[in-house]
């Protein structure tokens, strides 16, 4: 079986063919997807779509890029977010400072919180690694 780990079925690009790339998945032999988390202030989208899919799942979580921009997510919201059956992963979290689209100390303090919900929730970490 396979199954593709990290993709962004949210992204505005493919949402008038969503439907069709799932399916163009499905027929390449992937069974399953793991659409991940940019913005955990976006979730209730990202969510919407694992609940549409049979063979779609989740993450909660907050790519580095925009790490400023939810400094106020806590650890304990990303697990209380992961609670729901179709997350089965903390992330995307990491650093970047190829291009510091967020300040430096503030990926830190994301990337500590999703370490934090990942080892509560004992749910794997998606890293975002430059």
């Amino acid at each position: 079986m396979l199954i593709d780990t990290h993709c962004h079925l949210d992204f505005p690009d493919f949402e008038a063919e969503r439907d069709a790339i799932i399916e163009r998945a499905r027929e390449a032999g992937v069974a399953q997807m793991v659409t991940i988390s940019t913005r955990v202030k976006r979730f209730d989208t990202i969510l919407a779509i694992a609940e549409r899919y049979p063979n779609v799942f989740c993450s909660v979580g907050t790519h580095p890029h925009n790490a400023d921009e939810e400094l106020d997510v806590t650890a304990d919201d990303l697990v209380r977010l992961s609670a729901h059956p179709k997350v089965v992963a903390i992330g995307e979290a990491g650093l970047d400072y190829f291009y510091d689209n967020a300040p430096r100390d503030a990926q830190a303090v994301g990337l500590r919180r999703h370490i934090a919900a990942a080892r509560t929730t004992g749910l794997p970490l998606v890293i975002h690694s430059r």
